[in-house]
């Protein structure tokens, strides 16, 4: 059990580790640091945190989850361990790479630092959206950087798996480059869809259930999209432009009545999507 935990960005991630710790026992004083007094309030009377603090306060837990948009982990984990380079830190985000990169250009290679992303999430945001069993089967990637001692790697381990999940290790610059694809190119597909659709006339709002689904994370933070989009800029356009490519050989197909290599188009795709759902 940790004596306190401070953890910065309460939203959903943030909020959803502060109230696992908490239903595992796993930490005695959780307290909160944001940017918007609004989210504190709203941790606070939640029953997310135990505490509203200032970055200050933040820097004498015994480790620090930040949690708060792509664009500004790097600053945040730099100001907390400036405070207190004897507290570990530990960022969340979905991307690393630039982040890791950022941070170890600034401390060098020894800092007390762990870099992880947990595979989990909803199209919902905020603290009011964070719950105590959102990591549980979920895989949580940690991605060790050149330098990184064995111990931490190991606290990195330990705590994901006392969160209920599933560890992955992998350096910054794979998951990036995977996460390009599985998880910000798909966030793409989502928003471009729902734009096609509503440049059209009134009549193509008669939407079904798969056009429900597969847009769903369309209503995901704005921000927090155009952080993350930009942050991993490369991979993300790396992805759309293979997956333009794959556009076209489907419409090729499609345009030339090419039935059985339809057939085996889809086929393929069907069997691989069954092999990823176990």
């Amino acid at each position: 059990m940790f004596n306190k935990v401070g953890i910065v960005g309460v939203g959903l991630i943030g909020g959803s580790i502060a109230l696992s710790l908490k239903k595992k026992n796993l930490a005695k004083y959780i307290i909160g640091y944001d940017k918007s007094e609004v989210n504190l309030d709203k941790a606070l009377d939640l029953g997310v945190i135990d505490e509203k603090s200032s970055l200050n306060g933040i820097s004498t837990a015994d480790f620090v989850v930040v949690s708060t948009p792509v664009s500004t982990i790097s600053d945040y984990v730099i100001n907390v361990l400036s405070l207190n380079k004897k507290t570990v830190v530990i960022d969340v985000g979905s991307v690393k790479k630039s982040i890791v990169d950022e941070v170890l250009g600034h401390f060098g290679e020894n800092v007390n630092y762990i870099p992880m992303h947990p595979i989990a999430g909803t199209e919902n945001f905020g603290p009011e959206a964070a719950f105590d069993n959102l990591f549980e089967g979920a895989y949580c990637i940690v991605t060790p950087y050149s330098g990184m001692s064995e111990s931490l790697l190991s606290v990195g381990r330990e705590l994901a798996k006392s969160l209920g999940m599933i560890v992955k290790v992998m350096s910054p610059d794979l998951h990036d480059e995977v996460f390009g694809y599985v998880s910000h190119l798909p966030h793409v597909i989502a928003y471009t869809l729902v734009h096609l659709v509503s440049n059209k006339s009134e009549e193509f709002r008669f939407v079904g259930g798969g056009f429900r689904d597969y847009t769903r994370v369309a209503v995901s933070s704005e921000h927090m999209w155009r952080d993350i989009f930009l942050k991993n800029k490369d991979n993300v356009l790396k992805a759309v432009f293979e997956y333009i490519d794959q556009l076209k050989e489907f419409a090729n197909l499609v345009k030339n009545g090419k039935e059985e290599q339809l057939i085996e188009y889809l086929k393929q795709a069907r069997i691989f999507k069954i092999t990823l759902d176990g």
